[in-house]
């Protein structure tokens, strides 16, 4: 149908960010002290190793099978591709996962082991070769264990607004994909805190693992968040807009200035001369369109190369529905805008629900 021409979904993040690398390892039994009432993605399951106790553990086999055995990756998860973590009820307190999951890299060359605790033990173990190159490992690349816990790792973020109530995630990595904190040693924490407007607001934030210095925050689209993190204010509506563009944009189309409605397209949208002879014929089959109102949305994902909106308007259309999906009478639609180039900011996607 070709409503979804201009009522695509807006592009969200993966929230949960996962390598995909190793070799497959065979999962251990499941533990019978497994706990009900457990929220968000976590078991419930009691003790376990701490981060560092698991580290140690992992070690001492890493380090016999390589010179130079550098601790690359671990997170509380029963396999390497589990999405669901299993800390300890009290792990705030404790620093403690029933099951944890590591790999131990090869310093000097392209393999790695990757090892599998369940409870107190080790109960897998299996060589792998990464799916990337020999790469230079830093100094300060821990080998036997990280100077920080993963429980010290969470008193920081605490300290600087996190709601660990919220926590979807939590890992260690010394090469985390994601811009300016690729390639240090770092604790990674996925949090989807509720709004009051019902709505849910993901971010991750990240501790370095040697000195425990709160290094940053990203929103689900990756970009750069104030720290501390303070949702009463992120909630607050903004006075500093781009508002005025965005009814440019939707006068243009009003007026039949097709030209001009489909310049002010981000690229994301149209990409090339189809997508923009596309939206052309989308935006000519409009006769009319007023503005009712325009009210911010999604406030807290707003940064400084964001802005979010609420657009009702009045319409009249010569098509039905099922061509471009717009309705006679009122139509309700989500915008997001942003810069990009020189002149107004761009329409980056349009959607029929926030």
């Amino acid at each position: 149908m070709m409503f979804s021409l201009f009522a695509g979904k807006k592009m969200k993040a993966v929230f949960l960010s996962l390598l995909i690398i190793g070799m497959l390892v065979s999962c251990g039994e499941k533990d019978s002290s497994e706990q009900s009432g457990t929220t968000n993605n976590m078991t419930g399951k009691t003790g376990g190793l701490t981060s560092i106790e698991a580290m140690e553990l992992a070690y001492a086999d890493a380090s016999k099978q390589f010179d130079d055995a550098v601790l690359f990756r671990m997170a509380p998860i029963d396999d390497k591709d589990s999405t669901v973590i299993s800390l300890d009820p009290e792990w705030k307190k404790n620093d403690r996962a029933y099951n944890w999951f590591i790999w131990y890299a090869d310093a000097n060359g392209e393999n790695w082991m990757m090892y599998n605790i369940i409870g107190k033990k080790l109960e897998h173990k299996d060589i792998g070769t990464r799916s990337f190159s020999v790469m230079k490992m830093g100094n300060d690349w821990p080998r036997k264990s990280t100077e920080v816990s993963m429980q010290q790792a969470a008193v920081s973020i605490e300290k600087e607004g996190a709601d660990l109530d919220y926590l979807e995630w939590v890992e260690f990595s010394c090469d985390y994909p994601l811009g300016n904190f690729k390639g240090k040693p770092l604790w990674a924490f996925s949090i989807s805190q509720p709004l009051d407007e019902g709505m849910t607001y993901n971010y991750r934030i990240f501790v370095n693992a040697v000195t425990g210095e709160v290094l940053g925050a990203v929103n689900n689209l990756n970009d750069s968040i104030t720290v501390p993190i303070d949702l009463e204010e992120l909630q607050k509506e903004h006075e500093d807009t781009h508002e005025a563009d965005l009814r440019i944009f939707l006068e243009n189309i009003g007026k039949g200035d097709i030209n001009q409605a489909v310049g002010q397209l981000h690229s994301q949208l149209a990409p090339d001369q189809a997508s923009s002879e596309m939206w052309a014929s989308n935006f000519k089959s409009i006769q009319s369109l007023k503005v009712v109102s325009i009210e911010q949305s999604s406030v807290a994902d707003w940064t400084k190369e964001a802005e979010y909106y609420k657009v009702t308007m009045e319409i009249k259309t010569n098509e039905t529905p099922d061509k471009y999906g717009w309705e006679n009478g009122e139509n309700i639609r989500w915008f997001m805008i942003a810069p990009q180039g020189a002149g107004y900011w761009k329409i980056v996607s349009v959607s029929s629900s926030p």
